[in-house]
């Protein structure tokens, strides 16, 4: 049987939830970091964003060269193989927004992340953040990937505070789908060869976790488009709304101001 690489049901939610941030805020240019297969950043660019995107798995980067080669080509998106700590500030113009979506939760030290990614990003501008949620929930998925933790509304507030953002919103998202499917994904994880073969390197499993390939978890048989799609999956995102402010989210999506004076006192 043929599979082919489609979003899951939470993936959508997720997608969704972020689309709900940015219908309150104005970005013309982002940053992905960890931009994965590309799929975000090509959505991205499609609603008239400018992007750039920064990768450190070579991997996902020619995954998302090819995903993105239409956006490259007309210089309406930037990509850059490297890791986020060693770009250097001025390797691209101060963007509206940056993003990361499910980064942070591989960052020993995630505070030193985050004001790496804020040097990009232009005074009164936003940073959003989505990070594995619930520290009770750590599970064989949280191994096989690389995280180093899971965040719960207070700590992750804590490391936004920390790297000098401000006027934090946290959102519980993709409840209670992700909710529901927790332990059919991790089922699926077990029997795939990525449970029965966990690679001993975490700096590995961090830079394969954007591009893995788990028959009914992150590939799925090409029929399955016609379910796998925002308009089927579109009550979903209206049920998840119901739960943003609640704290039973396997995932947590924060959106942040860069304030004026966030910038001032930070190195690589």
């Amino acid at each position: 049987m043929t599979l082919t690489r489609l979003d899951p049901p939470g993936t959508h939610c997720h997608y969704a939830a972020l689309w709900d941030f940015l219908r309150d805020i104005e970005v013309r240019t982002f940053l992905e970091v960890g931009i994965g297969s590309g799929n975000l950043a090509k959505a991205l660019v499609r609603r008239g964003l400018r992007g750039y995107g920064v990768e450190s798995s070579q991997a996902a980067v020619a995954l998302a060269r090819s995903e993105l080669h239409q956006e490259i080509s007309d210089k309406r998106f930037t990509l850059m193989s490297a890791d986020i700590f060693d770009v250097n500030a001025s390797a691209f113009e101060p963007v509206d927004l940056a993003i990361s979506m499910m980064v942070m939760e591989h960052i020993h030290d995630d505070i030193r992340f985050l004001r790496s990614i804020v040097q990009f990003v232009k005074p009164g501008g936003y940073v959003i953040i989505s990070v594995p949620g619930r520290p009770d929930r750590w599970s064989i998925e949280d191994e096989t990937v690389g995280h180093v933790r899971r965040y719960d509304r207070a700590n992750l507030e804590q490391v936004l505070r920390s790297a000098r953002l401000c006027d934090a919103v946290i959102r519980s998202v993709s409840v209670p789908t992700a909710n529901i499917l927790y332990g059919l994904g991790n089922l699926m994880i077990r029997w795939s060869e990525e449970g029965r073969h966990k690679d001993p390197d975490p700096i590995e499993r961090t830079k394969n976790s954007g591009i893995r390939e788990i028959p009914f978890k992150t590939v799925f048989p090409s029929w399955f488009r016609f379910i796998l799609n925002p308009v089927t999956l579109y009550p979903l995102f209206v049920i998840q709304r119901l739960f943003y402010q609640t704290n039973i989210g396997l995932e947590l999506m924060a959106l942040a101001r860069v304030s004026d004076n966030s910038r001032i006192g930070m190195t690589q």
